[in-house]
Order: structure tokens, then C-alpha cells, then sequence
């Protein structure tokens, strides 16, 4: 579990005799276009830069109106653990941009940047781990929640192993991969310069399913409510929760009960009517024949989604409703994210 992206930012005004912009407008290349038949000057703006360490780099880059730097505070901060991060501090996002700014302070050899209570934080990238039982068993959970569609979910990208949802919103986007296998990626582009990790680790990291919750520039300004450096790391395990969570159901054994059983009771629990949990379980059951899509398009809006409110009651998740089928990732999973490597170890009984 880890804070796995932050990007920050400093308006000029907010701290104009700051001594360092001189600096920070010189810093890295610049990219310029211009008319070759006049030689004038359309427009130019700075390139980001990486700010390079001994082993690990946060960018930075000066945009005519302000500074900005972002990147993955393990690059600062620790050994680089790109997989469980550094410990409680990975998951104190006032610690992460203050470890990121006085990495982009040495590099602009300032001696500090302004208060970071001075920035902006428009994204941040919130990481849990789960272990399954093998690196076949992650490529089942993956395949099953590529198919995970409908409501908030919107699968936009496929890239390998890799899905991604709503990438292209401002708000949240979410994001699954396999980490064992992400990791031999990573070491073996011939300019690797982060942590190797030893061939035990990577069998370890084979049985991790990767979930990235992205929280973009509208949830900071509309849903954080207060100023960044407020939000703690259970509001923040929270949102990937609620964002992943409802993705998976509670596991209940679909061959030992009677789902429209099970729906009449969900529906009474949750102050609906026994008939309305009875429709539901009969809706399930078209789910199953025809597919999602159909059985939304064969009846209101309203009815489709009290029935999915009731189906999501009784036990089951939206990959579920998806798929058509009980998948076999479960909530139990979701709920109990690997922490280190020491509980990944213990876990795995070694």
C-alpha cells in the first residue's frame, strides 16, 4: 500500500520573491516552434526534466507561470521500493511532496522551496497489492476484470496485461496489472537504474494483482474536502476502496443457495419489498442468458438499477453482473491489501 504518484504545483504569485525562479525558468531544454521561412517564433515552453539522484528521478518542469514537479515519491524517499513503497511515510502525502520538493531543490541547488502548504496537489496515484495464489491466477483475475463495464466503470484502455478505466477523467481512473511481471519489465530496459530485486522477490511479486486508483485535479478541487495536506491515508484508502470494492462481490457460494431466495431477503434488509427481490433474482438470472446490456435495454431505468442495487446486496459485484457468471475474484481479497514484503512473506508462509 503506497502513494504512487503525485504531481504538484507552484503559481508564480504565490511566492513571488522566492529566489530560486530564475533558476527554475533555466531549467532543462526548451522546446520552440517557429516558421523556417521568417524565422519567427510561434511559441516556446519548457521540456520536463528529470531530476536525477543516485538511482531514481522525479520531473520538474517550469510552465511561464509556475513550477511544477511530479513523479513517484519512492524516487525520493527510501530505497526505491517500487512495489510496497517506504513504509508509513509512502503513505503520508505531506511527506511525499516534501521528500519530492527537496529532491527538486538540491537539483536547482536552492535551499529550499516555498512552503509546500503554498502548492497545489492535482493528482495523486493510491496503490494496494493483493495476493493470490499464482501468476496464473492474477492473469484469471485480470481477464475476468477487463470485462468489468457498466455504471462508473468504462474500460478505455487494454494494453498486455493491463486495463485501465476512465483514463481519460479528471476525477478518478483506476488501473490493474500483474506486479511480478511488470517488475522483470522495468529491470530489463537496458537503462534500468531503479532497485533490483532479487529472483525470490519477483516470484513473490508474481502472485500480486496490482490496483491503482488515480485521483486527478476535480477530486482534489471538489471532493478532498480541505487542503491537501489534510487528506490522511485512510481517506485515500477509502476512495480506492469505494472505487474498486464495488467491483467484486462477497463470495457467496452460488451452488449451495437460491439466489432469488437470497435477493427476497437482501431486498427486505435493505427496505425494499419481497416481490421487488424476487424481480431481481429473475433479472440475474436474464444476466446469465442474454448478457448485461440486454437485460438493461428490457426494462425502465429505474427498475434496472433497484434491481442491481438489490443483486449488489445480496453478494454480488459488478464484474459478476458484468460477466454474467460469479467470477473469482472476491471482496474478501479486496479488502485485505499486502502491506510489505515481511507480510507478503508471512503470507506466503516463508
Amino acid at each position: 500500500m503506497l502513494i504512487d504518484w503525485v504531481t504538484s504545483y507552484l503559481d508564480y504569485d504565490k511566492a513571488p520573491d522566492w529566489g530560486g525562479w530564475t533558476l527554475a525558468r533555466q531549467w532543462g531544454d526548451r522546446i520552440v516552434r517557429y516558421c523556417t521561412r521568417t524565422g519567427d517564433v510561434r511559441w516556446e515552453t519548457n521540456a520536463w526534466e528529470s531530476v536525477r539522484s543516485d538511482s531514481h528521478s522525479v520531473v520538474m518542469c517550469f510552465t511561464g507561470v509556475s513550477l511544477r514537479v511530479q513523479g513517484s515519491p519512492g524516487r525520493a524517499m527510501g530505497d526505491g521500493d517500487a512495489v510496497f513503497g517506504n513504509g508509513d511515510a509512502g503513505r503520508d502525502i505531506w511527506a511525499c511532496v516534501r521528500a519530492m520538493h527537496v529532491h527538486a531543490a538540491r537539483a536547482l541547488r536552492v535551499s529550499s522551496m516555498p512552503d509546500a502548504r503554498l502548492w497545489k496537489v492535482i493528482r495523486c496515484d493510491v496503490t494496494h497489492n493483493y495476493l493470490l495464489s499464482s501468476l496464473a491466477d492474477v492473469r484469471i483475475a485480470l481477464r475476468e476484470l477487463r470485462g468489468t463495464e457498466g455504471g462508473r466503470y468504462r474500460v478505455s484502455q487494454q494494453a498486455g496485461d493491463t486495463i485501465y478505466w476512465s483514463h481519460l477523467s479528471r476525477l478518478r481512473a483506476g488501473k490493474a496489472y500483474s506486479k511480478g511481471p511488470h517488475l522483470r519489465y522495468l529491470m530489463a530496459k537496458p537503462h534500468h537504474t531503479g532497485r533490483v530485486y532479487t529472483e525470490k522477490e519477483l516470484e513473490l511479486a508474481d502472485r500480486l494483482l496490482r490496483l491503482e486508483l488515480r485521483l486527478g485535479s476535480q477530486w482534489w478541487r471538489e471532493r478532498s474536502g480541505g487542503p491537501w495536506w489534510m487528506v490522511t491515508w485512510d481517506k485515500l484508502s477509502e476512495q480506492h476502496g469505494d472505487f474498486f470494492g464495488r467491483m467484486v462481490g462477497e463470495g457467496i457460494d452460488m451452488g449451495s443457495v437460491d439466489f432469488v431466495d437470497k435477493c427476497e431477503k437482501s431486498a427486505m434488509e435493505i427496505g425494499l419489498t419481497e416481490g421487488q427481490g424476487r424481480s431481481a433474482g429473475r433479472t440475474w438470472a436474464v444476466i446469465q442468458s442474454t448478457g448485461w446490456e440486454s437485460a438493461r435495454s428490457s426494462m425502465p431505468k429505474a427498475t434496472w438499477y433497484r434491481h442491481l442495487k438489490i443483486i449488489r446486496a445480496a453478494g454480488l459485484g459488478d464484474a459478476d453482473i458484468s460477466a454474467g457468471r460469479v467470477v473469482s475474484l472476491r471482496r474478501q481479497v479486496i479488502m485485505r491489501p499486502i502491506a510489505s514484503w515481511e507480510d507478503l512473506r508471512i503470507a506466503c508462509g516463508q
